[in-house]
């Protein structure tokens, strides 16, 4: 799996998503994994799981999430985007072989991923529409990223990793300086 192009198809399989299936935002996940021919469940698990990918040679590929009120629904949307990037990052590798990948707080950050956080960055918030947006809400720097993740169907925490991603500057909401009559801080 060393020569695969992580990144690369993470790119590619993000903006073929949106111009195939002509998506809108927010992105209908469960839309996705259905034309993929994943079968995407949602349960409770413990806190520490996220979710997980699991591919099982003659049985359809499986995602499942974690729906555990703990989990706020963008993150699992993105968990969502998260495990579909898994299935499609390592369709080049032989189809029977099992596969499963676990996703929870403690995932070792590897190669795939990193690619897989790109890949479900991509298809949940794209750069045209994110750019798009922010500069439509330059009059409210301080709710800004709170629409967009409503927008994109994000947490908060999500959309202002994309936006450091894109060099976007935004403003945080700090309650001190707003105490003091002094607005948003940078």
């Amino acid at each position: 799996m060393a020569d695969l192009y992580f990144t690369d198809d993470a790119e590619r399989f993000a903006y073929k998503a949106w111009e195939t299936l002509k998506l809108e935002p927010p992105v209908d996940v469960d839309r996705i994994a259905e034309r993929l021919g994943v079968d995407l469940y949602r349960e409770e698990f413990v806190e520490e799981i996220d979710g997980f990918y699991l591919r099982i040679p003659g049985a359809p590929p499986v995602v499942a999430i974690n729906n555990s009120y703990i989990k706020p629904c963008g993150r699992q949307r993105f968990t969502s985007a998260h495990e579909i990037g898994h299935h499609l990052l390592c369709r080049r590798v032989k189809t029977k072989t099992r596969l499963f990948y676990l996703d929870s707080v403690r995932t070792r950050k590897t190669a795939l991923e990193r690619a897989c956080d790109r890949f479900a960055a991509l298809l949940l918030m794209p750069e045209p529409l994110v750019r798009q947006w922010f500069e439509d809400l330059s009059a409210n720097p301080e709710n800004r990223v709170a629409i967009m993740s409503e927008r994109f169907g994000v947490s908060a925490w999500a959309m202002r990793v994309r936006l450091r991603e894109l060099d976007l500057p935004y403003r945080r909401w700090d309650r001190r300086r707003r105490s003091q009559g002094l607005g948003a801080g940078g």
